[in-house]
């Protein structure tokens, strides 16, 4: 399965409504965005900084959200808010949303929440984090909300973790895949998602190990 890794992003700028627009015109089943607190608020942005991805300046933690959502995350286009991804891909694709940097779990809470009651289905909706504690949280407020526990190579500790959060994803960098791997996430009651795969014959290999998702700029 293809996960879209911040949108189509080979076609349009990373994160942005554009890149996700751009990957359900394409048929992706999933898109992955990365959300993170800002002074007041949830933006969906990869960086700690602006500098890369926009025309500003400066740590995201530090900015208020008017004043982030001014920017230019390319080509016109502004920096997202969670509950618009949410918005525009329902009925459409599923969604991974990955917790990026601290305090973000409280304050998607509510979203989560209301997606969860509102139009989403459980099997088109998924929290993930290298942070496992921030999955910790939302699990014990959220018992039906899927999970996925990040990790560049799925170890004992992340199987642990996974096991611990019952989480339904292992997400891990290609470079670490084999068969052990597959085996181990599987062997925790997980699928294993594989970031970030570009080429065919990288998808090709993985999908002969049983790997379940990938994460692809070029879905």
């Amino acid at each position: 399965m293809r996960i879209a890794h911040r949108g189509a992003s080979s076609e349009a700028p990373e994160n942005t409504l554009a890149a996700i627009r751009r990957a359900i015109d394409l048929g992706t089943p999933w898109v992955e965005v990365d959300v993170q607190a800002c002074a007041d608020g949830l933006v969906v942005i990869h960086d700690e900084t602006l500098e890369r991805t926009t025309n500003g300046h400066g740590a995201v933690a530090d900015q208020p959200l008017a004043a982030l959502r001014a920017l230019d995350a390319g080509h016109g286009e502004r920096i997202p808010l969670p509950g618009e991804v949410l918005d525009l891909c329902c009925g459409r694709c599923g969604v991974n949303l990955e917790l990026k940097g601290p305090g973000v779990a409280p304050l998607l809470l509510p979203l989560l929440r209301e997606a969860l009651a509102g139009g989403w289905s459980s099997r088109d909706l998924l929290a993930s984090s290298f942070d496992w504690t921030q999955l910790a949280t939302l699990r014990t407020t959220l018992p039906r909300l899927p999970l996925g526990v990040l990790t560049e190579q799925v170890t004992g500790p992340a199987c642990a973790a996974a096991r611990a959060v019952q989480a339904s994803v292992i997400g891990c960098a290609l470079e670490y895949v084999d068969a052990a791997a597959v085996g181990a996430a599987h062997g925790a009651g997980c699928r294993l998602w594989v970031f970030t795969v570009n080429s065919a014959d990288d998808a090709a290999r993985l999908a002969a190990l049983g790997v379940d998702g990938v994460f692809t700029d070029r879905p």
